[in-house]
């Protein structure tokens, strides 16, 4: 049997929920405040320099991969709020998709010594001390702290802006329960409208999703 089909039998689609996308929501509220500070070639190669990568052929900071994507090294987002640090060159070290999507909004020491998924201790990625200490010249030559963003808008206009999100994510949960009945209606209907009930229904396919 052609893998495509038995995917098609054996991994049925699992009905999408609204409020799997909660986490987006904090991400989106805080992205959209996050400054961008575009940096100067000169900046770029002096961080490449400090990390030991070649601005030919970059390779991930965390395992030696060919580079892929950047990295903010010190993640936006952590306990639903902002960092504080924001995207710049001295936050961003090229990263492979692979280190990149298991670190995560992890601390990026602890998750490349710890046992997370893809970590490189996890995956016996070599010379994990010497890449260590390479970003922590790295760090030391950024010097980046966290900025206060609350202080530099306001206590009023910043909490504005978070509950503005915390209403739209109660919407989502309500919307997820008005959905659930929804999707049952529409099954009990199906049942009843085309040939074979959802109990009675044979055939590759099986019964309709609850």
């Amino acid at each position: 049997m052609h893998r495509l089909i038995e995917k098609l039998i054996k991994k049925r689609r699992q009905p999408l929920t609204i409020t799997s996308r909660v986490s987006s929501v904090t991400n989106v509220f805080v992205q959209a405040i996050i400054p961008s500070v575009k940096p100067t070639e000169d900046e770029v190669l002096e961080a490449l320099t400090i990390l030991g990568a070649s601005p030919d052929h970059p390779e991930c900071v965390y395992c030696g991969a060919p580079a892929t994507d950047w990295d903010h090294l010190r993640p936006f987002v952590k306990g639903r709020r902002p960092t504080g640090y924001i995207d710049e060159i001295r936050n961003l070290v090229p990263s492979c998709s692979t280190c990149n999507n298991s670190k995560g909004g992890q601390d990026w020491e602890t998750w490349m010594q710890g046992s997370a998924a893809q970590s490189p201790a996890k995956r016996g990625v070599k010379g994990i001390p010497q890449r260590i200490a390479r970003l922590h010249a790295f760090e030391a030559w950024g010097n980046v702290q966290p900025i206060d963003l609350a202080a530099l808008v306001g206590e009023d206009v910043w909490n504005a802006h978070w509950n503005r999100r915390d209403e739209i994510e109660k919407l989502m949960f309500s919307a997820q329960a008005e959905a659930k009945k929804l999707r049952s209606t529409i099954r009990a209907a199906m049942g009843k409208t085309r040939p074979g009930s959802a109990r009675t229904r044979k055939g590759p396919g099986g019964p309709l999703t609850p």
